[in-house]
């Protein structure tokens, strides 16, 4: 029996082809893949469609809109670590030679107390400092807070930031009450612990098993000093005086019935080494840790600012690499870094790891971040299917680069560019 629809009607009713946006640079950076001289990027409904070179897309896409861009098209960068509430506070001098990683914090801990520094402020401070970060390229942000943030009264409308509140309690007395807290918590309020000197194995295990269960990554502050290694190994050190001096030592340190050698060592026996597990600074660790950290496929993010700033060493960062893993990066705050600024991170660390490739160092400060965060489908990387939301940047030094390994050690090595501009779809 023949059919009475007519086969003309579906194509007369069929729904419009999505615009197509074509944009159109001397280079493009994906990350993903190699870098693109005279490259382009087809985007449609928010996503990217196509990434290539400029005459094979234009061909591809006829009936596209063509913006041709100058200088580089390259992912947002992510600063994996970071503490917004701490951004009112003036810097704290690093420490002096002689000077312990207690003596910083007794400092830090000084200026917050004393420091009267007013709610509405340290607000207006945080977004003054997100503002910033957008500004130099930053999409997404992991901050860590000890208070729940005040809403922003603005945002950047192509910022992300991941907020997590920080716990700590370093004794049974605290953990009593941490575990009160984190119990009362609403589940729209992610929580994460501070450190292995300053949080308790219950503390951080509790915070584990919530942070599973809301399927959202825990950060901790792990291997940042050698004071920490110190406390762990033999109970001594300035950390135990820390604890004394605050009515909080209990004789923990080293865990009774846990035999470690390093920070990444009790965390394994501790059972918390996993995919959702966020290592920050990782200074102090070794290959075997390294190891431990990538078998575990546990994230890492490194913040060499604020590690050369405080003097507590430099990350193993090509052991890293050489076991797969790829760090994110982080800036920590404006008390333990002179400035907060990726573009100045990705130089630091090719002053301290000159073997470290600059393709390295710019996936470090992009597909890294986005993947310690659990964001890399849609971020990290220039590719179909990725956000249509990435950079545009250009100098001087962008403008006279000749080859793929100029242009990157320009973007790596050269500052924050002169110009930063966003695209932004959907």
């Amino acid at each position: 029996m023949p059919s009475s629809l007519d086969p003309f009607s579906l194509i007369k009713n069929a729904p419009p082809s999505p615009a197509v946006s074509l944009y159109l640079a001397p280079w493009v950076v994906p990350i993903s893949s190699p870098v693109i001289h005279d490259g382009a990027v087809a985007i449609a409904n928010g996503r990217i469609l196509a990434v290539g070179g400029s005459a094979t897309l234009r061909a591809q896409f006829t009936e596209a809109r063509r913006l041709r861009c100058q200088g580089v098209l390259l992912p947002g960068l992510v600063n994996a670590h970071i503490h917004l509430e701490l951004s009112a506070y003036p810097h704290i001098a690093p420490p002096a030679p002689d000077d312990t990683f207690c003596d910083w914090i007794r400092s830090l801990l000084h200026v917050r107390q004393e420091g009267g520094i007013i709610p509405e402020a340290i607000a207006g401070a945080a977004q003054q400092m997100l503002q910033q970060q957008h500004d130099s390229g930053v999409l997404l942000l992991l901050d860590i807070g000890n208070i729940p943030p005040s809403p922003l009264e603005t945002k950047p409308p192509s910022a992300e930031v991941t907020f997590l509140l920080e716990l700590l309690g370093p004794n049974a007395k605290a953990e009593e009450l941490i575990l009160a807290r984190i119990a009362s918590l609403p589940d729209s309020v992610a929580a994460t612990p501070h450190a292995l000197y300053s949080t308790t194995p219950g503390i951080m295990s509790a915070l584990k098993q919530r942070a599973d269960r809301l399927h959202h990554i825990l950060s901790l502050h792990v291997a940042e000093s050698a004071d920490e290694i110190e406390l762990l190994r033999s109970g001594q050190g300035c950390f135990r005086s820390f604890l004394a001096e605050r009515g909080a030592w209990e004789d923990t340190f080293p865990p009774p019935g846990i035999d470690s050698h390093g920070a990444v060592e009790y965390l394994e026996r501790l059972g918390l080494l996993d995919a959702g597990l966020l290592c920050v600074h990782c200074v102090q660790v070794s290959e075997k840790e390294v190891q431990m950290l990538a078998a575990h496929g546990c994230k890492v993010c490194l913040c060499p600012g604020s590690n050369r700033f405080l003097g507590v060493g430099v990350a193993p960062l090509e052991q890293m690499l050489h076991h797969q893993l790829l760090p994110a990066l982080g800036t920590d705050s404006i008390t333990s870094n002179e400035a907060l600024d990726l573009w100045r991170e990705m130089r630091i660390l090719r002053e301290d790891h000159p073997g470290v490739s600059s393709a390295e160092i710019m996936a470090m400060a992009t597909l890294g971040g986005a993947a310690a965060l659990g964001r890399e489908q849609d971020f990290g990387t220039l590719a179909p299917g990725r956000k249509a939301i990435f950079l545009n940047v250009d100098s001087p030094l962008l403008q006279g680069v000749r080859n793929e390994e100029q242009l990157l050690d320009a973007l790596t090595g050269g500052g924050c560019p002169s110009t930063i501009r966003w695209i932004v779809e959907g």
